[in-house]
């Protein structure tokens, strides 16, 4: 941040829009998504297909599909057991998204938390949380679970392993430059 430079101060539903508006260009989004009995305020995915062929398309030397599915939700204030049960859910419900079929590379469970504040054991829980989940020995692909909490008191992104990619984008749309 450069000297003199203001920061906005925005609320997590303000946020959230703002999340939603800029995967919009790449994802299909939705608002207030009903999964599993759970309602989520966000929610977007994207498809991929890639393939090669030699000269002619009936000459395919291989195919791929990858899919990311990103779960948005808003919360007033996060501890490490609502996070657990967060996460529990996402590898119970959420990784029913993946269908593993014979061309599925991968596909990324995302879940993205937006808190007002969260305690101070929240980060460490973050970066602990890995899963991942291969399909007939990873011959029909595999599936991630990325996580990242954006505490809005705290000013800070926390990611897993998995999701630090995510990071930059959840950073520049939670606190935007004036």
């Amino acid at each position: 941040m450069q000297k003199g430079e203001k920061i906005a101060v925005l609320t997590k539903e303000q946020v959230l829009e703002k999340l939603l508006l800029a995967h919009q260009a790449w994802f299909d989004t939705y608002r207030d998504h009903e999964f599993e009995g759970r309602t989520f305020p966000g929610y977007a995915e994207f498809h991929t297909h890639g393939e090669q062929y030699v000269l002619v398309k009936r000459a395919k030397l291989w195919e791929v599909d990858s899919h990311e599915y990103l779960f948005f939700q808003t919360v007033d204030a996060l501890d490490a057991d609502a996070l657990d049960d967060w996460v529990s859910f996402m590898r119970e419900s959420g990784f029913k998204k993946a269908q593993p079929r014979p061309n599925h590379m991968s596909s990324n469970i995302t879940l993205v938390l937006i808190a007002d504040s969260t305690s101070d054991d929240v980060a460490k829980v973050v970066r602990k949380t890995r899963f991942r989940k291969n399909f007939k020995l990873g011959l029909e692909g595999w599936a991630d679970l990325k996580l990242a909490v954006v505490d809005l008191s705290g000013r800070r992104v926390m990611t897993n392993g998995a999701g630090k990619d995510l990071k930059p984008t959840l950073e520049a749309n939670a606190w935007p430059k004036e």
